[in-house]
């Protein structure tokens, strides 16, 4: 059995993370599959490599799609490329996407959506499930792409929308489907690890940046031009509460850039951590005093681990997450103030506040979630047989 892992990759260390996550659940409830990933800039060969997996080959070009021709060849073609590592289309039993957030207007997604559509059908018509692991969806605006999600989605094993709104924008398109459901983030339940080099957590503020807050395609413009003076305050704040703030890349290199333009503003630059491995990343975040995150699997990491987390957001997203976490009190507006700053910083410090109550509460019911969903998964999984 060959599953391909979509939407996955190495950079973002959220996607690395749900990565890691499905393949811990492959081994338990597939321990025989073997995985296939599609290289990219952000999957390059060396670290797909390092775990084992078979190349997909995709023969795509624009809005050309020509993977349906690899139910054709030879058996013995397929074989032949199989000792060269690559698999196609036809080799695929079952596809497993977890995107995260590239289904949406705010990634142009005419292209990825007809292309996602085709390969659908495909898998439907040769009785081999696609699932939806949990993940923001929309909104989607565009006829064209509203008309391939209405014809293809309908023939998915399984769709999880990872809260209502997206839940919304699918169904609106859609209408009822029995297998259109909602479930958190399912990377809630990972462990993480803390690296040697990280110690004394308990004295310090980690604060996770994010590219987007200041990119046009973050819908609320105003974190345009407020984003980098509120994370400096934030850091200042810290310092006053005897905390030592640092920098965590949960990115690549335009959170580096990112970073690096705020440090030089600070009078003293911050350490920057930049780590490799997801599961240690969340162990980081998982033993700071405070942390103040704009990604979205970073607030996770955060949470799940019943951190008061301060957030920001770029999309609905993260409002959702704060809301099912009961602590949107924690997600800051674009234009709050120096002393509404400070204000929030106290509360999301102070252990008896109910903010924390309801994180840890929330935190232990999301983890019964996960546990659920994955059981959903492996229904799903057996819709063809």
């Amino acid at each position: 059995m060959i599953i391909e892992l979509k939407g996955v990759e190495f950079e973002n260390k959220g996607a690395e993370l749900m990565l890691h996550s499905v393949l811990s659940r492959i081994e338990e409830y597939w321990p025989d599959a073997e995985i296939a990933l599609t290289p990219s800039g952000k999957a390059p060969y060396l670290k797909r490599a390092r775990l084992g997996t078979w190349q997909k080959l995709s023969i795509r070009k624009l809005y050309f799609d020509f993977n349906d021709l690899t139910y054709y060849l030879p058996k013995r073609l397929r074989n032949w490329l199989k000792k060269w590592g690559i698999v196609t289309e036809a080799d695929i039993d079952m596809i497993i996407d977890a995107s995260g957030f590239s289904y949406s207007d705010q990634w142009d997604p005419a292209m990825s959506i007809r292309h996602l559509a085709g390969e659908i059908n495909r898998q439907a018509k040769h009785k081999k499930p696609y699932i939806f692991m949990p993940q923001a969806f929309g909104p989607f605006s565009a006829a064209p792409v509203r008309k391939n999600i209405r014809k293809s989605f309908k023939n998915a094993a399984l769709v999880c929308a990872r809260e209502s709104d997206s839940y919304s924008h699918l169904h609106n398109i859609t209408g009822d489907l029995p297998h259109l459901k909602i479930f958190g983030d399912f990377t809630n339940v990972e462990k993480g690890i803390v690296p040697t080099y990280f110690f004394e957590g308990q004295n310090k503020a980690c604060i996770v940046p994010n590219k987007n807050m200041i990119n046009p395609r973050n819908k609320n413009k105003s974190w345009l031009n407020s984003y980098k003076k509120t994370l400096i305050d934030a850091i200042k704040i810290y310092q006053e509460k005897g905390l030592t703030p640092f920098f965590l890349n949960h990115e690549g290199k335009e959170d580096g850039q990112l970073i690096d333009e705020i440090n030089q503003s600070l009078s003293t630059p911050l350490t920057v951590i930049y780590e490799e491995d997801p599961i240690a990343v969340k162990g980081i975040i998982a033993n700071c005093k405070a942390v103040l995150c704009s990604r979205f699997h970073g607030c996770v990491s955060a949470l799940s681990n019943d951190i008061a987390c301060i957030g920001t957001s770029w999309s609905h997203k993260y409002e959702r997450l704060y809301d099912g976490y009961e602590a949107s009190t924690l997600l800051l507006s674009p234009n709050v103030s120096t002393d509404e700053l400070k204000d929030i910083i106290t509360l999301s410090l102070n252990e008896e506040a109910d903010v924390q109550n309801n994180i840890k509460k929330k935190s232990k019911y999301f983890k019964e979630q996960t546990e659920e969903l994955w059981q959903t998964v492996v229904n799903a999984s057996k819709k063809f047989k």
